[in-house]
């Protein structure tokens, strides 16, 4: 989901003709029509919140087998 912050409370702009409004400054979406929009809008910056991936771990290397001998 995209979330835009704006620098004001209550901005609007149309999407395919229709109308719409930030909510308390902020605005959340999953057009990407509205997306489209958003990107162009000077007044309008995206903070997304990234979730950070987990760094992949090497797979372990096996283990040489250590020298037994049976007695």
């Amino acid at each position: 989901m995209a979330t835009y912050e704006s620098r004001y409370q209550q901005l609007g702009f149309y999407v395919d003709g229709g109308f719409r409004r930030f909510s308390g400054g902020l605005f959340h979406t999953d057009d990407p029509a509205e997306i489209a929009v958003l990107d162009t809008i000077t007044d309008v910056v995206r903070i997304d919140e990234e979730v950070p991936e987990a760094p992949v771990k090497p797979a372990p290397k096996p283990r040489k087998a250590a020298n037994t001998s049976a007695k």
